[in-house]
């Protein structure tokens, strides 16, 4: 059994400063990696407050779009309304018993007045 824990003591021994050189060099590589990350954000920090101040001018002229649609909606809306008003008001009167007693007076005074000038016509054809 003490020669098992002397073979542990020897590879303990030999693996500690194998660990430690790994874990360093493992340490190193993660240092340049978020060196490298961090100039390639730097870089790419002008690039991004342009791109957003132009994404914030976009949405602002969307915005104002999206209110100018809206505006004219409304607008189409209220014209709808008084066209739909006045078609009412336009139905209403026509269907009124006086609108149908104008309306059946006109039709008879159109037949009378063709049957005259047929009459007429007719006459005139007869003595010439």
């Amino acid at each position: 059994m003490q020669i098992l824990k002397g073979i542990l003591l020897v590879i303990a021994i030999i693996l500690f400063p194998v660990l430690t050189l790994f874990l360093i060099r493992l340490t190193l590589k993660l240092a340049r990696v978020v060196d490298h990350l961090n100039r390639t954000l730097d870089d790419a920090r002008p690039q991004l407050v342009v791109f957003l101040a132009s994404l914030n001018r976009t949405m602002e002229e969307v915005n104002l779009e999206l209110d100018n649609v809206l505006q004219m909606t409304r607008e189409a809306g209220e014209m709808l309304q008084s066209a739909d008003a006045g078609l009412r008001s336009v139905e209403g009167a026509l269907r009124s018993p006086l609108a149908r007693l104008g309306g059946m007076l006109a039709g008879f005074a159109t037949t009378a007045f063709l049957f005259r000038m047929l009459k007429r016509r007719l006459w005139s054809e007869e003595g010439s």
